[in-house]
């Protein structure tokens, strides 16, 4: 039987409505509706009476009332002490980033990491927007590098380290004037998507505007750097960050876009591992390497 799903009972209980609960809890009111039919399902019993004033204990319910506390709380206190357990006995950590930021950011938050944690070896793993949410919310990585979605970040924490502008990635003699790119300009134009969750940092941008931008928007399933080499010879503009375009912008103009538009990016952690000293210490070097890398 799983705890959460008795948590989510008592908390519809306390506030005697599916609507409510669903609401602290973070998950949609079908969501939790469906989670606590799945609940009567595992057990047989109903245990809630729904009606139009809100849920209520059935008879069962409220006998059963009692042993459900109770088996929460025992499994409260075997969280506390695994966590205890792997606080104490912790040497690794298993995070996850964009391809980017391994190659910018996390060379130097781990030689800082080592100096403050030697004997925690770090393991890194490398995907996008939703496969590394899913990572961390299944318990695969410890925390992981990921920028803003609150789409995607259900039973996830996330603490802001760095906001990363988006530019214009456009072929070497593309028309640009004052040195910035409209983003209306990608309006009508060929539009290279990135892959691996990008458009959830792009598309924000083009519905911003106060003129519907609708560039020929094509799917691509490409890395970085092939990519750019499509925009290179012509095949299309695209919009990556500066962090991805650092170091690469060789045959390609890399142009502001106006108005200004960024992804930010912060690491999340599950919501049962924001306490583990080991993540705590790391994310702290993070913040404290990237405030020292960008502040000089």
């Amino acid at each position: 039987m799983d705890s959460k799903k008795f948590k989510a009972l008592l908390t519809a209980i306390d506030k005697g409505s599916l609507t409510s609960a669903a609401a602290e809890l973070g998950y949609t009111q079908a969501g939790l509706t469906n989670m606590m039919n799945s609940l009567e399902n595992e057990i047989g019993i109903g245990l809630l009476i729904r009606s139009k004033s809100g849920v209520r204990l059935s008879s069962a319910g409220r006998r059963l009332l009692p042993d459900i506390r109770a088996f929460v709380e025992a499994a409260d206190r075997l969280e506390v002490s695994t966590q205890h357990l792997r606080e104490a006995g912790a040497s690794s950590i298993r995070v996850g980033a964009y391809s980017s930021v391994a190659r910018h950011w996390l060379p130097s938050i781990l030689t800082e990491f080592r100096k403050i944690c030697p004997d925690t070896d770090v393991s890194i793993s490398m995907g996008g927007n939703k496969g590394i949410h899913d990572l961390v919310r299944n318990g695969e990585l410890d925390c992981a590098f990921a920028s803003c979605h609150p789409s995607l970040r259900h039973g996830l924490d996330w603490i802001s380290v760095k906001k990363d502008p988006l530019v214009a990635v456009l072929p070497k003699d593309y028309p640009v004037e004052n040195g910035v790119f409209p983003v209306s300009g990608f309006s009508d134009e060929e539009f290279l998507m990135p892959s691996l969750g990008f458009d959830l940092d792009i598309m924000p941008v083009f519905n911003a505007q106060e003129h519907k931008v609708s560039p020929h928007i094509r799917y691509t399933n490409l890395d970085d750097a092939a990519l750019v080499s499509m925009v290179e010879h012509g095949l299309g503009l695209t919009m990556l960050s500066e962090l991805v375009m650092r170091s690469m912008a060789d045959d390609v103009q890399v142009v502001p876009i106006d108005p200004p538009g960024y992804r930010e990016i912060g690491i999340i952690t599950s919501e049962r591992r924001r306490n583990d000293r080991i993540i705590r210490r790391f994310i702290s070097c993070a913040q404290n390497t990237l405030l020292q890398m960008y502040s000089v």
